[in-house]
């Protein structure tokens, strides 16, 4: 989850093919919920079913604040520990919230860090913060997205130093594979596939890799149509990957929100969805049967950006 900075709003285009069968139907949510908080910045979002609201993170804040439909909004977690939110993951099974903690600063020559924090659902009260980054020492550290297993079990990513953490329920974290094994390109979005592997994006090698949990180091990258950079992932219920993606030609870039498919257990995909998105798309979550995005308007940092959008696709 590091930036895709390139497209439109999902809502407005007309590229959409339908794709029948993904999650359970729901009722059609906003086209587009504006939120109107100057600054803001959120990278990451997820659907929070229980709270009927979206959770959104903040790279200028470190917070994590819950959005209604109608744009109202209010901070769910405000942990002094985190400096920069970026990916947000619901383990809905033990009713929490995964939160990578990260420093923009680390872009900038510092040292950055790479945590993950992990807070009740309900309440927002953190259960523990486990620092990564001392797993994988030396340069810089930036924790980007994070997915979790049925039991609880949770897989990081580290942009910075190309490592995948493994992290206990109660906190305890080791590495699952770091370095040339992942090389080229920074390690992004991540999700896990029921069949016991990981797909993680790799933003600079323009592409999506598979991570086999029995043998980590035997990683394979998925062959596709044409090169992607992707940023944020998440797996359909049918099997098929959301990539909020950086497509075409360098010089001719755009964002694109794409919908995958393989047929062979992800040693290869197709692409059989796709809608332009905004320009600072980063990431999307499932509600129900509809894919909505955000809108993370990085180019407007340090401005008077004064809104931020998250903005609805649907599978038909």
């Amino acid at each position: 989850m590091v930036w895709v900075l390139s497209c439109g709003l999902l809502a407005a285009c007309a590229t959409e093919e339908a794709i029948p069968g993904e999650g359970a139907e729901a009722a059609a949510g906003p086209e587009v919920i504006r939120i109107a908080d100057p600054g803001l910045h959120p990278e990451g979002i997820e659907w929070d079913a229980s709270g009927q609201r979206f959770l959104v993170s903040s790279v200028t804040r470190g917070t994590v604040t819950a959005v209604h439909d109608d744009g109202s909004h209010s901070v769910f977690i405000d942990d002094a520990e985190i400096v920069a939110s970026i990916g947000l993951h619901i383990d809905r099974v033990n009713g929490r919230l995964l939160v990578a903690n990260s420093d923009l600063a680390s872009f900038q020559g510092a040292p950055g860090h790479a945590k993950i924090g992990s807070y009740d659902l309900a309440t927002g009260e953190r259960r523990f913060m486990t620092d990564l980054g001392s797993l994988t020492p030396g340069g810089s550290q930036f924790a980007n997205d994070v997915t979790t297993a049925p039991d609880g079990t949770a897989y990081v990513t580290n942009y910075a130093t190309a490592a995948i953490y493994v992290v206990s329920p109660d906190g305890e974290a080791s590495v699952l594979v770091q370095g040339e094994p992942l090389a080229p390109g920074g390690i992004n979005g991540i999700d896990l596939h029921p069949d016991g592997y990981l797909l993680a994006a790799q933003d600079e090698g323009r592409g999506i890799i598979r991570v086999p949990l029995d043998d980590p180091s035997a990683i394979h990258t998925v062959a596709l149509p044409e090169p992607i950079g992707a940023d944020g992932l998440v797996l359909t219920p049918a099997g098929r990957l959301v990539a909020v993606a950086g497509t075409g030609e360098p010089g001719a870039t755009k964002t694109e929100v794409l919908v995958l498919e393989s047929s062979d257990g992800w040693e290869s995909a197709t692409i059989v969805g796709r809608w332009e998105a905004a320009p600072d798309a980063t990431t999307a979550t499932l509600r129900g049967d509809q894919i909505y995005v955000i809108d993370a308007r990085f180019a407007d940092m340090g401005g008077d950006a004064p809104h931020f959008d998250i903005s609805r696709g649907h599978f038909e």
